[in-house]
């Protein structure tokens, strides 16, 4: 893929090694590329695609905001030296499909507003209802002639939104300097007729009403930043103890160590490089996908992100016996508070944190609306367990 300029002191590559599979849509975007190859999906599936050990960033972030990719699939030996490209890769997704929903989002939540309803009460001649209604040629005037202005509004807004996040109470520290961050990129995403159609009212009377309402609405659609903060979190918790019980199957299989010492055997630097090492060679590795398929999974402004991981783990005859008669009763998998509601089972699958990130994202998912899951799909036959992350903002 081509890469933008570089930024100084960034590199806009991310170093995971992974599977790009196109939507039909992205395969029309790429068109005949000498890189587009069949690869293997998740489901073990020839598709067309991509496979690399790194890729471009804004590239793919891109390519998620308008719905031409279907799966990054990633298949390594371990997974934590990695952690880094993995939260950076499921950043980009989330934030792509947010970037995706703000002016959407914007447009409908500005037409419904008090000040815009206003301004059209006593404007009915030159009322303003919907974008689409709006002069491409007047939005490029404006962004030619007074780029300035339209600065001067982002630069007003980052202000005052930002002030209102750092004096926010109620959210932790961490969550305050995601959303800072985030601010100046979402500014930039928003349509150019939405700052014409900004521009035009606070312009006419109403600019403080404007700048108020604008203000509220990007510090309320800035809340969609803790789902990527907390499902990172989520994600490498299940990573951690996924790669845990995948080296741990292949010590004991392969005589390193008793199931007891495992722990003590992995603090060691070079007993993990030969795990590692184990695992390249007997093919035993470690699965991580995200899947966003349009065409299946998307209806219409809802865009739906599927995350799965899974490993090659022991599971013993009991756990194996208990988790079955759950899916008799749950053929969409066994959900986190589920599988972890016996004592015997505490512990498998970093029960403690995966349950508190788990419990942060169901009610952050609540308060906005969003369809969120968190389930884990036994496989004893073959001794593998998957956990999926489902999610429909």
């Amino acid at each position: 893929m081509s890469a933008p300029a570089k930024i100084e002191g960034k590199d806009p590559f991310v170093h995971l090694p992974a599977s790009i599979i196109f939507t039909p849509r992205g395969l029309e975007m790429v068109g005949a590329s000498p890189a587009l190859k069949k690869v293997t999906s998740r489901d073990g599936l020839p598709k067309e695609g991509l496979q690399s050990d790194s890729y471009n960033a804004q590239t793919i972030q891109k390519l998620v905001m308008k719905s031409c990719i279907e799966e990054i699939y990633v298949a390594l030996p371990d997974l934590l030296r990695k952690r880094f490209e993995i939260i950076s890769t499921n950043n980009l997704i989330v934030y792509g499909v947010l970037y995706k929903k703000l002016t959407p989002s914007l447009a409908r939540t500005l037409f419904e507003s008090s000040v815009v309803k206003e301004y059209n009460r006593k404007n009915p001649k030159n009322s303003i209802v919907d974008l689409n209604h709006i002069s491409p040629q007047k939005v490029e005037q404006l962004q030619k002639t007074s780029p300035e202005l339209i600065e001067g509004i982002k630069s007003n807004l980052r202000t005052l939104i930002t002030e209102r996040i750092l004096g926010a109470t109620n959210l932790n520290e961490e969550d305050q300097h995601a959303r800072v961050r985030s601010l100046p990129r979402f500014l930039d995403r928003v349509d150019p007729r939405i700052w014409f159609v900004y521009y035009v009212i606070s312009h006419t009377g109403f600019k403080s009403a404007m700048e108020r309402t604008f203000a509220s609405m990007i510090y309320s659609y800035l809340h969609h930043t803790q789902i990527a903060t907390h499902l990172s979190n989520l994600l490498m918790e299940f990573i951690q103890n996924a790669e845990k019980a995948h080296f741990e199957r292949l010590i004991v299989r392969h005589g390193l160590a008793d199931k007891g010492a495992v722990d003590y055997f992995l603090r060691d630097a070079e007993n993990r490089r030969k795990v590692t090492a184990l695992a390249q060679k007997t093919s035993q590795m470690l699965e991580l996908s995200w899947t966003m398929n349009p065409e299946r999974n998307t209806i219409g402004q809802q865009y739906r992100i599927l995350i799965s991981i899974s490993n090659y783990g022991i599971i013993d005859e009991r756990v194996s016996q208990s988790l079955a008669r759950k899916m008799k009763t749950n053929t969409d998998g066994i959900s986190l508070a589920s599988f972890y509601g016996n004592d015997e089972e505490d512990g498998k699958l970093g029960a403690g944190l995966g349950l508190l990130y788990n419990s942060y994202l169901e009610d952050i998912c609540r308060q906005e609306g969003i369809q969120y899951r968190c389930n884990i799909y036994p496989e004893p036959k073959r001794e593998k367990t998957t956990v999926r992350i489902d999610m429909t903002l």
